[in-house]
């Protein structure tokens, strides 16, 4: 009995501690390699939306006359122009506006890779607490074993031929154990330095684990899921950011083919004269306007083409993109739901496994029969603590997988 309620408050009784997790997860955030190439490359973007938001730079032209040009009010030694092209109106913010949006593209790109970084480590996290419960519970069994070997041995020493092959069962089912239990302890440490590497930190670091762990459960219906997920998930809030910046490009490729507006100011600089001219010698100022005349249009019309072609290629890789995370969530529904109906069976199961063996080992007690079915049953009910906390971790692994893919 002591044993049922051990697994019912390893399942269901402390709260997990989350804050023990949520460290480990900011640590992630932090430290992850990736995750901070994601985040420079959104910074990155942001920088080339000051670039193209700018005016196109002044040319300043200056021309030295070699043989001085002769004009009525002196020779003409040298000229300095300085000349600003403006483009037509809005021209400037509908390019910045295509860099904004592909700088939230990027943003959105490392949101999703943060959560897809947040499951890794929550699902490793699961594994580990999995692993570390399974080595309680083959250390409870252990020590059971040993309580009936010491019952067996009684068995023998009473006189009972028959207690010597029982405990022999033991010392056989024993070593089983406890080479299962070395080889959970090595999957632990594998599973360590796996987190510590999601972590970007030293293989050996120590890790601290909960002593028990709670099972999640998803609140939502399947399709209140769908549909948020529809809204809030992040790879398909990135490509739509890229069809609004590939609109932006369309927009800015239109008004690319309109007239560009030009001023400027051109300084002559004039020598002085012997003739006695009223304006002789005096440097000259001569205002310039200017327009492009966007006569080529072949390339204009390929640019908006182009735009409206990338705006129908995301258009439909956010269409695939939904009907895959569909089958993503039926998938890891059907985890869920699987490890949610394991759950009750095992306990269930454990339940009446645990009355059965107390029936029978009082039988042994009594009458020194039935010993195999005695490990049998043992055997069972460590089958059923195993699974059982297998699946849990399954069906919290399944609730993070969804929570990932909002």
């Amino acid at each position: 009995m002591k044993k049922l309620i051990y697994i019912l408050l390893l399942l269901f009784g402390a709260e997990i501690n989350a804050q023990t997790l949520n460290d480990y997860l900011k640590i992630a955030a932090e430290n992850n390699l990736g995750l901070k190439a994601k985040f420079k490359d959104y910074e990155a973007s942001l920088e080339k939306v000051n670039q193209v938001g700018s005016l196109p730079d002044p040319v300043l032209d200056f021309g030295y006359f070699i043989s001085p040009i002769e004009t009525r009010n002196g020779p003409q030694q040298a000229k300095i122009g300085v000349m600003q092209m403006f483009p037509w109106i809005g021209t400037l913010n509908a390019r910045e506006q295509v860099f904004a949006n592909m700088a939230k593209s990027k943003y959105e790109d490392f949101e999703a890779q943060k959560k897809q970084l947040f499951y890794m480590v929550k699902k490793v996290w699961y594994e580990m607490n999995e692993l570390k419960q399974s080595i309680t519970i083959i250390d409870a069994n252990l020590a059971i074993l040993k309580s009936f070997e010491s019952l067996a041995t009684q068995k023998f020493e009473t006189g009972s031929k028959k207690g010597m092959v029982d405990v022999l069962r033991i010392q056989m089912e024993t070593a089983e154990l406890e080479n299962k239990l070395l080889l959970v302890r090595d999957k632990l440490n594998v599973k360590k330095v796996s987190f510590n590497n999601v972590l970007n930190r030293e293989p050996e670091t120590e890790i601290t684990l909960p002593e028990t762990t709670e099972v999640l459960s998803v609140m939502e219906s399947k399709q209140q899921l769908m549909d948020s997920i529809s809204v809030a998930n992040n790879e398909l809030r990135s490509m739509e950011m890229k069809k609004e910046a590939f609109h932006s490009s369309s927009v800015v490729a239109k008004k690319q083919g309109l007239p560009m507006l030009g001023v400027g100011l051109n300084y002559f600089m004039i020598g002085s004269t012997n003739l006695s001219a009223p304006n002789s010698g005096q440097d000259a100022f001569m205002p310039m306007v200017s327009v492009s005349i966007p006569i080529f249009r072949k390339k204009y019309k390929a640019q908006q083409n182009e735009a409206n072609l990338n705006m129908e290629s995301v258009q439909f890789q956010m269409e695939n993109k939904k009907n895959m995370l569909e089958n993503e969530l039926e998938m890891t529904w059907v985890d869920y739901d699987d490890a949610s109906r394991r759950i009750v069976l095992y306990n269930a199961q454990n339940t009446k496994a645990e009355q059965a063996l107390d029936i029978i080992v009082s039988s042994y007690t009594t009458s020194g029969n039935d010993f195999e079915e005695v490990l049998r049953i043992q055997r069972m009910m460590l089958t059923y603590d195993l699974e059982l906390i297998k699946a849990a971790k399954d069906k919290n692994v399944a609730v993070a997988k969804i929570k990932s893919m909002h």
